[in-house]
């Protein structure tokens, strides 16, 4: 988890950095064509593009798995472009705040009273980050609150069907629909790519592949409300390199908000550990 956490930001830095120059539309159908075709060659290669790896037990599932996961890049996308990274991060936090409350009805897992309450503190947090700037950007701000309930139901939608398929299946999934979905939509959104953008364009492809593989194993060896609060060092890589290539300085409330949810994360782990 700790992997995919840096190469998301990895890839949502690329994202910001072109954003200025192509849509979010197209920069969506990059990341996932470009990591279908990753998939694909790296299936051949390895010799497991099979009917074995193809065959979902929950086709249509791991497919609205996939448009979640679609509509988290767009929000993403379209989040970056307008809001600095640290500010998009710490807003997404309340993504594994929100898997933890709904892993309760929908995944059946047990949570306490008091792992509730580091919830609620976090989400107090997050909202004191914000709070700030909501005068001036409350519309903006929208973008990463949809993109973290996205990325919410897509971790949990990965929990739930990686005991019925593998990593790799689910990964294949991830990109047949994004794939699909983003090709059909891309002509009307398309903008010639520049010479110099072209391994831009491929290694944010490259990057979603590793990153979801990277979280995928991650859903698969633990319960959603341990490993989702390790997304939390995101507010690191996103602070640093917000601030190496784009200039963006946090502000103080944001790097206090952050801190909160942080420290509400940290407790949703260790009182995982101590019930096991």
């Amino acid at each position: 988890m700790l992997a995919a956490a840096a190469l998301f930001v990895a890839m949502d830095s690329l994202a910001k950095y072109l954003g200025d120059r192509y849509s979010p539309v197209q920069l969506a159908w990059s990341r996932y064509t470009v990591h279908l075709v990753v998939l694909v060659a790296l299936l051949a290669v390895m010799g497991r593009l099979n009917r074995g790896e193809l065959e979902s037990q929950a086709p249509w599932g791991q497919l609205g798995r996939g448009l979640l996961l679609l509509g988290a890049t767009l929000f993403a996308y379209l989040s970056v472009r307008a809001l600095p990274l640290t500010q998009v991060y710490v807003v997404n936090f309340s993504s594994p705040l929100i898997v933890t409350l709904l892993a309760i009805p929908l995944l059946g897992e047990r949570v306490g009273i008091k792992r509730i309450m580091a919830v609620v503190g976090g989400f107090s947090g997050v909202l004191i980050a914000v709070q700030p700037n909501v005068g001036g950007v409350s519309g903006e701000l929208l973008l990463p609150v949809a993109m973290a309930v996205c990325f919410a139901l897509y971790q949990l939608a990965t929990r739930y069907f990686a005991a019925q398929d593998s990593a790799l299946t689910s990964l294949l999934y991830t990109a047949a629909a994004g794939g699909v979905v983003s090709t059909l939509a891309v002509p009307f959104f398309w903008v010639p790519i520049l010479t110099q953008d072209i391994a831009l364009f491929v290694m944010i492809g490259v990057l979603g592949a590793l990153s979801h593989f990277a979280l995928i194993e991650a859903m698969r060896s633990a319960s959603a409300s341990l490993v989702s609060p390790f997304l939390y060092s995101q507010l690191i890589w996103a602070t640093l390199i917000g601030y190496w290539f784009f200039g963006d300085v946090p502000s103080g409330a944001t790097l206090l908000g952050a801190g909160i949810v942080a420290l509400a994360g940290g407790y949703l782990i260790i009182g995982e550990r101590h019930r096991h």
